[in-house]
């Protein structure tokens, strides 16, 4: 026969256990103050892009955002040479 165990109010408690996402949420920028660019590019680029994106450990607005500066930087770096 098995053995009976007493059980406290604790025991009786439902634990809480942390939930795990599938986003990262680093919170650099807090999402209300982001706004959505709505573009269309070519599937290949996109699963390129996508596969950058996730080799360098970013979120698909961070390699964005950080490609677009260095755009503009090198192209400021260029201008100057003129």
């Amino acid at each position: 026969m098995a053995k009976t165990v007493d059980l406290s109010g604790d025991d009786l408690t439902a634990r809480k256990t942390p939930t795990k996402t599938a986003t990262r949420g680093r919170g650099t920028v807090p999402s209300a103050e982001l706004v959505p660019m709505n573009f269309k590019m070519p599937p290949d680029f996109v699963k390129r892009f996508k596969r950058e994106a996730l080799e360098r450990d970013m979120k698909l607005n961070e390699l964005f955002e950080e490609a677009f500066y260095a755009y503009v930087e090198k192209g400021k770096k260029t201008e100057h040479r003129g």
